[in-house]
Parts: C-alpha cells; structure tokens; sequence
C-alpha cells in the first residue's frame, strides 16, 4: 500500500509542479514576455493589435495568455487532486478502476500532446507522471488489493 500512496502522490506531483511552473512564467510574461512569447517582437506586436473572431475587445495575445494560464489551472488541480487521493485517500484510488482510468487517460493525453506540440521537458514530466499512475494501477490488483 505504501508503493501505490507513494507512486499517487508521486506522479500527481509531477503534473501540479508541471502546472505551477507554467502558470509562474505565463504570469511573467504579463509584464514582461519572455517564455511564451514569439521570437519576433513584430508578431507579439501584431498578436496584440489583432483581436479575436470570438469578441473585439479580446487581442491575441490576450487571449494566448489566458489559454497558458488556464492550461496551468488544468495540471495544477489534476496533479493537486491525485496528490490529495494519495495522501489522503489511497484506498480510493485502489478500490477505484475510475480513479485509475482517469489518472491513466489524462496523464495518458497530456503525454501524447507534449509528443505532438510540446518540447522535451514536458514530454519527460508527462511520461514520468504516466508511469506512477499506470505502476500504482498496476500494483492495485496485486497482492489481494484488487478492487
């Protein structure tokens, strides 16, 4: 039981510390862009001159900002959720084969989206949160833990 709290805990960790990061430089370049910005200054510009089909008074890169920061809110409360499950609740996560699959197929997503869109790092977080939730499932229906 301690492996799978820990592997919870662990793997749900990983995606809430993957969401504050994002949300800290999303909230940087607020001020002063620097992470998600384009390379040329002259398409930031233009981002910010543009406004959205959605409402006028919404620019690109307002609403580029917005996307980032409520991408973060996404990990920080999926990884902020399992990491409660696990300290709190670990036998919830073993009696569950929803909370398993959910786990999984999130992680899962976020896995294959960093593959498609994302870089390394990411990629990297994603796949090691993918293997404490898929080892934790795992270790759930051995051992007389089966739900």
């Amino acid at each position: 039981m301690i492996a799978i709290r820990s592997l919870v805990i662990f793997a749900g960790a990983v995606f809430a510390s993957l969401g504050m990061l994002h949300a800290g430089m999303a909230l940087r370049d607020l001020g002063k862009p620097r992470f998600f910005t384009p390379r040329s200054p002259d398409l930031r510009e233009a981002m910010q001159a543009s406004s959205i089909g959605l409402h006028r008074s919404i620019n690109l890169w307002k609403a580029w900002l917005g996307f980032n920061l409520s991408h973060s809110l996404g990990l920080v409360l999926f990884g902020a959720a399992f990491v409660y499950v696990g300290v709190f609740e670990p036998l919830a996560f073993v009696h569950s084969p929803l909370l398993q699959g959910c786990a999984v197929l999130v992680a899962a997503t976020y896995l294959a989206l960093s593959v498609a869109f994302w870089f390394s790092k990411p990629t990297l977080g994603a796949a090691l949160g993918l293997a404490g939730f898929v080892l934790a499932a795992a270790l759930s229906y051995v051992g007389g833990n089966a739900p």
